[in-house]
């Protein structure tokens, strides 16, 4: 199936395997991007293997222009130091979401709820972070520490572009659930609509306005395009 194949099927409502599949290469992308980057980022930025994958999947998703400034924008690592490249998108990432305080990018969607609503987030705790946290256990999908994976809360904007990437494999049939685990045919919407897409709205207009650095620009064009797509 070609790019323009899945524009057409995007346009005409019907999802097909081909859609789900560049669906979840687009938040598998995310993750990388705002979970704390590893290495193996720097390394595929200074590639230009970062680069040609979200233009190509931008593009199947019928991005258009986004896909175009997308890939202009990461093109500029190309080439470059992989270790440089690595501690600047490091620096950022922490000067972000991070801060010296506290992050002028607050990562957690119920801290940024809560901010919303004139209160202070807490982690774990508040009820944005549990209701995400149930959603995905419903889901059968939780931390694994023993494999070393981080205790942070899962409202992490990172941890739920992991889980929109599950959810699009399982639709594409590309993965199974876990055994007592129950995903509905209408989880992706729900999901988007109830935790991630009022957060990543406000997360990427803060990384425009905040951030000039090409790899953080990139990444609120995809988060935009993130919740485009899932309408």
């Amino acid at each position: 199936m070609t790019a323009t194949d899945v524009k057409a099927e995007i346009a005409s409502g019907d999802t097909v395997p081909e859609v789900w599949m560049a669906r979840a290469s687009l938040f598998e992308l995310l993750s990388l991007g705002l979970l704390k980057p590893e290495r193996i980022v720097a390394e595929a930025l200074c590639s230009g293997e970062f680069s040609r994958a979200a233009s190509e999947t931008m593009a199947a998703l019928g991005c258009g222009g986004d896909a175009a400034g997308v890939s202009d924008g990461l093109a500029a690592y190309e080439g470059k130091d992989a270790d440089a490249t690595y501690h600047e998108v490091l620096r950022e990432h922490t000067r972000l979401f991070v801060g010296a305080r506290e992050p002028l990018v607050t990562p957690f969607a119920g801290v940024r709820a809560a901010q919303e609503r004139g209160q202070r987030g807490l982690l774990f705790v508040g009820p944005e972070s549990m209701a995400v946290e149930r959603f995905m256990r419903r889901c059968g999908v939780a931390k694994n520490l023993a494999a070393g994976q981080s205790n942070d809360p899962v409202d992490h904007v990172g941890t739920m572009c992991e889980f929109l990437m599950f959810l699009c494999l399982v639709a594409a049939r590309a993965v199974e659930p876990a055994d007592g685990a129950v995903v509905e045919p209408d989880d992706l919407d729900a999901f988007m609509a109830d935790h991630f897409a009022p957060y990543a709205a406000w997360c990427s207009g803060r990384l425009r306005e905040l951030s000039d650095v090409p790899f953080y620009r990139a990444m609120a064009a995809m988060l935009d395009a993130g919740i485009a797509v899932s309408r």
